[in-house]
């Protein structure tokens, strides 16, 4: 796990070389060691946090032997022996024992095609010198970052943006559509940054670019919906895939600990974990003061004995959370308003105050087996809207008679009525009185943060604002499948392009490589969501009830009473947690820079202010998100240093 960056030049009369100071920024990123590597029309940089093959072997930017191929990467490609192998076997010779070696070697043999062999979490760049082209990549799920910028003279890219920005001729400006993104989704979708001009190079994609063609066009290489069908006994065969992918995973020269809640899936990887590491693991948990109902330690803390690990606990108060929310921006790097994100921050801190620079967690099993009734619901809601396209007078009254709707809402939060018919209620309600278009599948349209945002965004509303197209640039539910069992899948692939990439993965990749500890996420394993998703060709999970696969996968490993556990997610006191982030610094926003750019109107932020402290939800949260993003655009004006 490391920093990368690079300069690439379209002329050697504008050629720019990246300097040590450039590297030092993302230090945080790869303490261990720094390096960079300059020719003509190139520049890359790489800062190293040490996991396989400490040795100066394994040092980048890495030249391969044939002096033509040069890589700046950052990640862990976790088959790299098996992968070795093969390439050995075709002749190739190895100088060391790191990944990134075989990386260079695998993309000098198969091409962009070497991706497909990968399993593993990356992004890395490769300067072909002969052919004067810089090869980007990034992996499936989007676990590691990969930021870029160009205009007609240079194509600037690094892991953060508080390393690209510096190196941009000009603080860019914010890009006022992803700043409506933002407020609807608490985080800016790929491939879009809050920034004008600056992109992410999307997950599962590639991308190449030369001189003689100055232009950028990323290619996919893998989609969920598009995945070869299987057969077999899902149980048995997720445990098996799982356990594989917990092996891999604990591959490393360092030692690695786990965070633990007390739910499914970090208790899935402990137990898997604790069969195959060879001496007691440390497992990390937290909590909060007076140990509230959501406070999990002390399952978290009978399971980790249970499985003979070291057990430490972290306790978050309300006040350190707030005194913390200046640097934790700076942490997050790009405003991402998960309430949960210092506590995600407190676990590899602890784990990097005992030296443990690799964490394994649960990250993804929710994405991958079902763990949101939103999601399964949105699922049921859609394959109801498409049957009643035969009935499309259903639909335009269910739009267009308001009684019809107040008959629905009061149907569905009536506790009296019977459970599957308060479902219905619901489902007739949200295809037919959202706010998702005819031609898009219902998916975050009818959420409550995500709707909410359309009632409290136009009263603050400036200038700025205002003149915002209706057709926005970023639509990603639009198409509906041919058939409704594709449905589930076309949802799955939703969840994994916006929340899971832009909002867990992005947010967990910060947290702990600020620290320098390296997360590893078994769940995000290609094997075992291509698994996952191939069963689902002949069979559905999604109506089966609370991670039902995983559940019956986890029999016999782990205790009865955490597979039968009520899903609770990571829950801080988040009112306490956002009404102090925004009673201590809310007043930023009445003459802030988001006022001065008539983004908001100074008017609508003084509403929002003095309607908020009554309130314990949306406009709350709403307000928090303002807060957060204009702290961060301070921090970025002032040059993010």
């Amino acid at each position: 796990m490391c920093g990368i960056l690079g300069i690439f030049s379209r002329s050697s009369a504008t050629s720019r070389n990246l300097t040590e100071q450039d590297a030092a920024r993302l230090h945080h990123r790869g303490p261990d060691g720094q390096g960079i590597f300059s020719d003509t029309n190139i520049s890359l940089g790489h800062t190293r946090l040490s996991i396989l093959d400490l040795s100066e072997l394994g040092r980048q930017p890495m030249t391969h032997q044939d002096g033509n191929l040069t890589i700046t990467y950052n990640g862990e490609v976790y088959n790299y022996i098996e992968i070795r192998e093969q390439l050995r076997n075709k002749g190739q010779t190895f100088t060391s024992n790191s990944d990134t070696e075989v990386i260079l070697s695998a993309y000098r043999r198969w091409g962009p095609s070497c991706l497909d062999r990968f399993r593993g979490m990356f992004a890395f760049a490769i300067w072909d010198k002969q052919r004067q082209a810089l090869f980007l990549a990034r992996d499936r799920c989007g676990e590691k970052p990969l930021y870029y910028w160009q205009d007609d003279k240079h194509f600037i890219f690094a892991s953060e943006l508080k390393a690209l920005i510096p190196l941009l001729p000009s603080p860019p400006r914010l890009n006022t559509a992803a700043v409506d993104m933002y407020l609807h989704f608490q985080y800016t979708p790929e491939p879009f940054t809050l920034l004008d001009s600056v992109y992410k190079l999307p997950a599962a994609h590639h991308a190449t670019i030369t001189r003689d063609s100055w232009h950028i066009q990323p290619v996919r290489y893998w989609n969920i919906e598009d995945l070869p069908e299987r057969d077999g006994d899902p149980a048995s065969l997720i445990r098996e895939e799982l356990e594989r992918a917990v092996i891999l995973t604990l591959r490393s020269d360092v030692p690695v600990g786990v965070a633990l809640s007390g739910g499914i899936d970090s208790g899935a990887i402990a137990a898997l974990t604790s069969r195959h590491y060879p001496e007691p693991m440390h497992a990390f948990s937290v909590g909060y003061p007076g140990r509230p109902p959501y406070d999990e330690r002390e399952q978290a803390k009978e399971l980790a004995k249970q499985l003979g690990m070291i057990f430490h606990e972290v306790e978050l108060p309300v006040d350190t959370f707030v005194g913390f929310f200046p640097q934790l921006i700076r942490i997050m790097d790009e405003p991402i308003a998960d309430p949960a994100a210092f506590g995600h921050y407190a676990i590899p801190r602890a784990a990097a105050d005992l030296g443990i620079k690799v964490l394994l967690t649960g990250i993804g099993g929710d994405e991958v087996f079902w763990g949101y009734e939103w999601t399964r619901r949105s699922v049921r809601a859609n394959q109801l809207r498409m049957a009643l396209r035969k009935a499309p007078w259903i639909l335009r009254t269910l739009r267009s008679d308001s009684k019809i709707g107040n008959a629905m809402g009061r149907i569905s939060s009536t506790g009296k009525i019977p459970a599957a018919v308060r479902g219905m209620a619901q489902l007739l309600l949200e295809i037919g009185g959202g706010n998702t278009p005819e031609d898009q599948l219902v998916f975050l349209g009818n959420t409550p943060d995500f709707a909410n945002a359309f009632r409290f965004k136009s009263p603050c509303y400036g200038p700025a604002m205002r003149s915002l197209s209706p057709d926005t640039p970023y639509t990603p539910t639009i198409g509906m499948p041919k058939k409704p069992e594709d449905i589930p899948a076309a949802v799955l692939r939703l969840l994994f392009e916006t929340w899971l990439t832009s909002n867990c993965l992005n947010l967990g990749d910060r947290v702990s490589m600020s620290v320098g500890v390296e997360s590893r996420l078994p769940f995000m394993d290609k094997g075992l969501i291509e698994l996952a998703m191939g069963l689902r060709h002949s069979r559905t999970d999604h109506n089966m009830g609370h991670k039902a696969w995983l559940t019956e996968a986890m029999r016999n490993v782990l205790p009865q009473d955490i597979l039968q556990r009520p899903k609770r997610g990571f829950q801080p006191p988040v009112h306490s947690w956002l009404s102090g982030v925004v009673g201590m610094y809310g007043q930023q926003l009445r003459d802030g820079n988001l006022v001065r750019e008539e983004i908001l109107t100074k008017e609508g932020v003084n509403s929002l202010l003095c309607n908020t402290a009554p309130l314990h939800g949306a406009n709350l949260f709403f307000t928090y998100k303002l807060v957060l993003l204009e702290n961060w655009y301070q921090w970025i004006t002032a040059g993010s240093e």
